[in-house]
């Protein structure tokens, strides 16, 4: 059973990351699609698209959008995509220390 046609977006994208896991194998050389190839592959295929994420919600925060519409758009709520994503609080600078 093929995805062909398919208007499941989760399908599609099991598809293309099936896809692109086989290619990230190929390209690096490996070889044969061992099980260990294939995870490197895969989790080399999770930080790319993390990293995508990151730019894509700054695109998306710069061009006005809401953490409430970035949070709908990546199925969570308001709140765990500005945690996720938002500015981190700077580190709270340590007190000199005492003469």
């Amino acid at each position: 059973m093929g995805t062909a046609g398919s208007s499941d977006p989760a399908a599609v994208a099991d598809a293309i990351v099936d896809e692109a896991m086989r290619d990230v194998v190929a390209r690096s050389g490996e070889g044969e699609l061992t099980v260990g190839a294939a995870l490197a592959a895969t989790s080399a295929l999770r930080d790319a698209a993390d990293r995508k994420l990151f730019v894509l919600v700054g695109f998306a925060r710069e061009a006005g959008a809401s953490w409430a519409s970035i949070g709908e758009a990546l199925g969570v709520t308001t709140q765990a995509a500005h945690q996720r994503f938002g500015p981190k609080p700077a580190a709270k600078r340590a007190a000199p220390p005492s003469r």
